[in-house]
């Protein structure tokens, strides 16, 4: 595995069963790590293992019970209703409540069957799906309750591949050659080759970009009321203030009693102390759960002594990167030399004193230390990362950098943490001259009118938490098929390196890939510093049961999730 589970303290005592290997897989549980899902070939002999989402016991034994309301909030401003283009509605709204998609996955199992009743892997190049039968969509016009068919799903595909503004399109635009429906019940996904994180959350578990979409909302995402045939249904909103779903009876697992919450409401609340207001009053049931855990970490002790017997808190070490990042399409940063200087300078043991009071773990190389298969040996990237100001001050004065020049640094999410972490990095700087200007912006006016199109230098932010090495890496191609297309160094000797990476489903060989890929990039001092990764603490009230956690930022439904008060 590679994400080694004793870095999650608690996860639910779902039953799990071992399943032998085969050709159709229909419903067993399979075991992988959350950090690096086996590919369709990954397996040396057989095909990876998979499951449809088990009805588990209760955390602590009894019997789950239905029916109440569970209340969420998330932190970030919405643009639309649309999961391809707005990251909040893929990553806690519409993707995770009311949109279906074939396979999803979980941090101990290479994928779960969604949608999709069995897949067959015939070849590496081909996934064959057969749908659930009886599938519908929610009762809402234009779509009136019909029947979930292939014909969607291709379209589906086809929309996110032409999506100019898709969070992430990587699968539509780098793996799938074509979706063939020959029949009523199948879909055929072939592919332009291996794929080597297939069953990750960036391909087919992706929480977005695999939404399966009626048709006749394809035109009209970002204002048309959402209609899927996820588990809930959306029943009232009011943008970037509150969503309000309610449990779709005809969802394909209702029979088994799922999901068991009958209403989930999801509040918008930007501001930290508001969200600890919510918490402790009893408006919101789970704290620290809306991707940056509580705020600060030491707040689980606050939160432990002032509520006591009335809630539990979890942690994990996430998958989530704090991380620094220089535009290389722009002048100075472009220049290897300007780049090393910030290796010399930047002291990423300081961001996890200073935000996370200790508790966090920084990576050797450029990947999540989560992604444990993948990690460099520190003796191997110690030497980039040794710091030395004089050095710093003296590289940059060989490469004639503008000291005169104030460079913008932009604060992801305009949150305390992210603010503090620009400030850190702004002190940092300025110890080697470098003067710097920290601009707090909120996500949604960063990555709608800053990163697409390239106007910024500089940020600090808190990526999103990625299970395999794909976007990690994709982001340092000169083509991400992401929403960041400046992100990182942009070699064209490194770009192939990756792309071989991308298709190799051997593990072992791949690993080595990696490690190497990892190794070229800090030998030319890639403009994405991974600074760390926090130790993640949730609070939640003990009538929440069930309700599992990811060090991974994608979305799983927690239909299993019930409440007891």
């Amino acid at each position: 595995m590679t994400q080694s589970r004793n870095q999650v303290s608690r996860w639910p005592t779902a039953s799990r069963r071992s399943i032998s290997r085969r050709r159709l897989i229909a419903g067993g549980a399979g075991l992988a790590g959350s950090a690096a899902l086996l590919a369709a070939c990954g397996r040396s002999g057989g095909q990876p293992s998979g499951g449809s989402a088990p009805a588990s016991p209760a955390a602590g034994g009894g019997k789950p019970k239905t029916g109440g309301r569970l209340n969420l909030y998330y932190q970030s401003s919405t643009t639309s209703l649309n999961p391809i283009t707005d990251s909040a509605q893929r990553l806690r709204l519409s993707a995770f409540h009311s949109y279906d998609r074939l396979v999803s996955n979980l941090p101990d199992k290479d994928y779960v069957l969604q949608a999709a009743q069995s897949l067959e892997l015939p070849d590496p190049a081909t996934v064959v799906f057969k749908l659930r039968p009886g599938m519908t969509f929610h009762n809402r016009a234009p779509v009136n309750g019909r029947a979930v068919t292939p014909e969607d799903i291709a379209k589906s595909q086809t929309y996110v591949r032409d999506n100019p503004k898709a969070g992430n399109n990587s699968f539509q635009v780098n793996s799938l050659q074509t979706v063939e429906t020959p029949d009523a019940q199948t879909v055929v996904f072939k592919l332009k080759g291996p794929n080597a994180y297939l069953f990750s959350g960036t391909q087919l578990a992706d929480p977005g970009a695999q939404c399966i979409f009626p048709k006749e909302n394809l035109d009209n995402l970002e204002t048309a009321w959402t209609v899927g045939s996820g588990p809930y249904e959306m029943v009232d909103y009011q943008l970037n203030v509150r969503y309000l779903y309610r449990r779709f009876a005809g969802y394909h697992e209702a029979s088994k009693g799922l999901p068991y919450v009958d209403e989930r409401q999801v509040l918008v609340l930007p501001d930290a102390a508001a969200q600890e207001a919510a918490f402790r009053s009893g408006q919101i049931d789970l704290l620290g759960d809306a991707g940056a855990g509580l705020q600060p970490p030491g707040l689980a002790d606050t939160l432990r002594r002032d509520m006591g017997a009335k809630i539990d808190i979890d942690s994990y070490v996430e998958l989530s990167m704090f991380a620094w990042n220089a535009n290389v399409t722009k002048a100075p940063w472009n220049d290897a030399r300007v780049r090393e200087a910030m290796y010399r300078v930047i002291n990423r043991d300081q961001y996890v004193s200073l935000l996370e009071q200790g508790k966090g773990k920084v990576p050797p190389g450029p990947l999540p230390s989560g992604l444990a298969d993948y990690q460099l040996d520190p003796k191997q990237s110690e030497k980039y990362f040794k710091q030395d100001a004089k050095a710093g001050k003296q590289l940059l004065d060989a490469a004639g950098f503008p000291f005169d020049k104030e460079v913008e640094l932009l604060a992801f999410g305009a949150t305390q943490r992210a603010n503090q972490g620009a400030e850190i990095c702004q002190q940092q700087l300025a110890s080697i001259g470098v003067k710097s200007k920290v601009v707090p912006l909120q996500t949604a006016e960063i990555l709608t009118q800053r990163i697409p199109t390239g106007n910024w230098e500089m940020f600090v932010a808190n990526w999103p938490g990625y299970d395999s090495p794909q976007v990690p890496l994709r982001l340092q191609h000169t083509v991400t098929n992401h929403i960041h297309k400046y992100a990182g160094l942009k070699d064209p000797t490194i770009d192939k390196q990756i792309e071989r990476a991308e298709v190799t489903t051997d593990k072992s060989e791949r690993v080595k890939l990696v490690k190497d890929i990892q190794i070229a990039l800090l030998d030319k001092y890639t403009p994405m510093i991974y600074l760390y990764n926090a130790t993640v603490f949730v609070a939640r009230y003990k009538y929440v049961h069930d309700y599992q956690l990811n060090p991974a930022t994608v979305t799983m439904y927690r239909l299993e999730a019930w409440l007891d008060k």
